[in-house]
């Protein structure tokens, strides 16, 4: 495979490509990689490769004329796949590597000073890719980047042509940890001695046990480092059967009537509506969540939602009896999940009895300086997280103006804010809670 770079310091390429795996591979003639400079293609004394931009502003931009001629001698006829580096091209991903691994010639143009010009993007760049989401002085490291990572999948180049399989980004997840000698390691860390050692398993010398804990060790810490990866990856059966059961099915949605607070910041213990019954209810349901707690310490509230709920349950009773078969997906099923609690601590010690271990509580609130002890989650960062751990998860919506948050200790997580195109941001509690429940769950 051929790798031509155009860049004006091509002083800045071809030591770094001297040493290890692709200096071993160039040695071999696996891969070739040459620079070409523009400045090769101008035609005065000074070898001018910049101008000032049009429409003025800071830096220099870089000339067409050199640039297309550079491009044009390292790409020849038919043309090479021209790549472009920069900070707004396309994010480079492993699958985008895996797929210019099977293109014979790469033409690699680096950028430098402000950018260069939108014409000979337009004329002579058939991609554009970006490293990463910040900026550098130019596309030297990035071209870098791109003949160690794609040379990697060259039939050759690696020792162990399986060696790609496994590693980080391959099947869309990060890698398992790696161990060798010595089996023990004796260290200090936070000025204390620790002693560290390799885990059991990799010595057992049973291949399938081996397996399935790294497996379990790259969806663990997938989860917990990039829950964006997480969210989009396809788990098998049997990566399932090592998670604990399905989240939703251990995820309980509390309306919160005390403790809140009203417009000036006192607290306050809100009404009942017949809305926040029903509404929430549904959500609850079509969302395949364990239950919905109504939350007050007002005992005729507690009754009233109680009392709503049993109306439709009878009234379902009734008709399935009639009719000699109960209705699928009706209100009633949904009113069927609803419970009520005098207090968010009686839910806690309701949900701690019933699954053996405290939930973790999560709060939410339309005021981003709510709940300032607890680490903020999206809802993608929330669901990884949760997804591993084998406890419920309750999450509390508040009446009014909001949580008391302060009265509320247990909270150790909180939902960023909802925000929407405009600065406004004073949902209805039961529009914020299906649109939560919709990015948490939603497919």
């Amino acid at each position: 495979m051929k790798f031509s770079v155009v860049t004006i310091l091509p002083e800045l390429i071809e030591p770094a490509l001297t040493a290890g795996v692709v200096g071993r591979a160039r040695e071999s003639g696996i891969i070739t990689v040459e620079t070409v400079n523009p400045r090769d293609f101008t035609t005065d004394r000074h070898r001018t490769v910049d101008d000032n931009p049009y429409g003025g502003g800071p830096g220099m931009v870089m000339k067409v004329e050199p640039l297309l001629a550079a491009i044009g001698r390292s790409a020849g006829e038919p043309p090479a796949h021209r790549i472009f580096l920069s900070p707004a091209g396309t994010p480079l991903t492993q699958a985008r590597v895996k797929e210019l691994a099977a293109l014979p010639h790469l033409v690699l143009v680096c950028g430098r000073y402000e950018g260069i010009d939108q014409r000979v993007i337009d004329l002579a760049i058939d991609e554009e890719l970006s490293i990463g989401d910040y900026v550098l002085s130019g596309g030297e490291l990035g071209a870098l980047v791109i003949i160690d990572a794609v040379s990697r999948f060259v039939p050759g180049v690696l020792g162990e042509a399986t060696s790609t399989d496994d590693e980080s980004h391959a099947a869309g997840m990060l890698e398992y940890p790696q161990y060798t000698r010595p089996p023990k390691l004796t260290g200090i860390k936070n000025g204390e001695p620790v002693e560290l050692e390799v885990p059991a398993v990799l010595s057992s010398g049973n291949h399938a046990v081996i397996a399935a804990w790294r497996r379990a060790q790259s969806i663990s810490r997938t989860a917990q480092r990039r829950p964006d990866l997480f969210a989009a990856a396809t788990l098998s059966k049997a990566d399932r059967k090592g998670l604990p059961p399905d989240l939703r099915t251990r995820t309980h949605l509390a309306l919160i009537h005390h403790p809140c607070v009203d417009r000036t910041g006192k607290l306050v213990t809100t009404s009942l509506t017949n809305f926040d019954v029903h509404d929430l209810a549904r959500s609850t349901m079509t969302y395949g969540l364990a239950a919905y707690h109504i939350v007050t310490p007002i005992t005729v509230h507690r009754e009233k939602a109680a009392h709503i709920a049993s109306l439709w349950l009878e009234d379902e009773a009734a008709r399935a009896e009639a009719a000699r078969a109960p209705s699928a997906g009706s209100r009633a099923s949904a009113l069927a999940l609803v419970r009520t609690a005098d207090s968010v601590e009686t839910v806690l010690a309701e949900l701690t009895a019933e699954y053996g271990r405290p939930p973790v509580v999560v709060g939410t609130s339309a005021r981003p300086e709510s709940f300032p002890w607890a680490p903020r989650r999206s809802p993608s960062e929330l669901l990884a997280e949760a997804t591993l751990d084998p406890g419920p998860l309750l999450i509390l919506l508040g009446t009014g103006w909001g949580l008391a948050d302060e009265l509320i200790p247990s909270v150790s997580r909180v939902l960023a804010p909802i925000e929407g195109a405009s600065d406004w941001n004073h949902l209805s509690v039961r529009s914020a809670g299906a649109i939560l429940l919709d990015r948490l769950f939603g497919r």
